[in-house]
């Protein structure tokens, strides 16, 4: 049960930047060095899953794109999470774009208020929830881990006793060359490498969220699509009773239908006459408009 909070923006319990920071970091196991560096939304979507599990589908979330559009879909999936949990919390989305310190440090102090009010003190893993990606890309605690990592000092001390065993006698490194050469082959074949594992969960990772935007896509294409036609319908069921009618309301009327792009009627727009073959030319060019536009989708 999600328990809403109203604050000010200025109370007297409200914490500095360099505490609030902090905790974002400390919370997340991220490397923000600003308050304005949240402004993607990426953080408030980790913080709202650490709250509600399975709240946010993280698999949609841009982590690190530098793209706008990438950020405001962030801040939509975050809202539409929020709708669906009951927070009434309005975000001003394109205030927090501009990246700006204020209005950032504002809506960060009533998270926290709202963070603590709904924690519960459970377990959790931030980095393994958003897939082991920096956050943000290239921030202080990035380059740590492939420090550690470095295979080199390993080789070395293996390496040095060999040239010791070679000198007393000649035929004795020509098996131990033999017997590590399958040993390397066997363990390559055996098991794929970590690398290539966690390379093929992105492909798979990646190629999901493709397909998915693929069928949001088709879907957006298939409502426009009966959007159109539902309006174009309506549109020729009005001409029709123009079109058997007179006076200046249906002149205007009409004129209003065979409105060019630029806002000119078209020559010739009268009332239809009283052998019905006015207005012909100009329906004819509406149905083809149409059908043109069907042809496009």
């Amino acid at each position: 049960m999600v328990q809403n909070v109203y604050v000010s923006a200025v109370t007297p319990d409200n914490i500095s930047r360099t505490e609030l920071l902090a905790w974002v970091n400390d919370t997340l196991q991220s490397s923000f060095a600003k308050i304005e560096e949240m402004s993607t939304g990426t953080a408030y979507c980790l913080f709202t899953d650490v709250l509600f599990s399975a709240s946010i589908p993280l698999k949609r979330v841009k982590w690190n794109s530098k793209n706008e559009v990438d950020h405001i879909n962030n801040w939509k999936i975050l809202q539409t999470s929020w709708k669906t949990l009951g927070i009434d919390k309005p975000v001003p989305v394109e205030k927090l774009l501009k990246a700006k310190f204020q209005d950032n440090f504002e809506f960060l102090q009533w998270f926290k208020k709202f963070f603590d009010a709904n924690y519960d003190g459970h377990e959790y893993d931030p980095v393994a929830a958003r897939g082991g990606e920096a956050l943000p890309l290239g921030g202080k605690g990035a380059p740590k881990p492939v420090a550690r990592a470095a295979p080199a000092p390993r080789l070395a001390p293996a390496a040095r006793p060999t040239p010791a065993t070679q000198r007393p006698a000649t035929s004795q490194p020509a098996p131990k060359q033999a017997s590590i050469a399958p040993t390397r082959a066997t363990n390559g074949n055996s098991k794929p490498s970590e690398t290539d594992l966690k390379l093929i969960e992105e492909l798979k990772t990646k190629n999901a969220d493709l397909e998915a935007q693929v069928s949001e896509c088709f879907d957006s294409i298939s409502a426009i699509e009966q959007e159109r036609n539902f309006y174009f319908e309506k549109l020729r069921k009005v001409e029709d009773l123009c079109n058997a009618e007179e006076g200046d309301l249906v002149k205007k009327i009409l004129n209003i239908l065979y409105e060019t792009d630029n806002g000119e009627a078209q020559e010739g727009c009268e009332p239809k006459a009283e052998n019905g073959e006015q207005h012909t030319e100009q329906h004819a060019e509406l149905v083809a408009a149409h059908d043109d536009d069907e042809a496009t989708f």
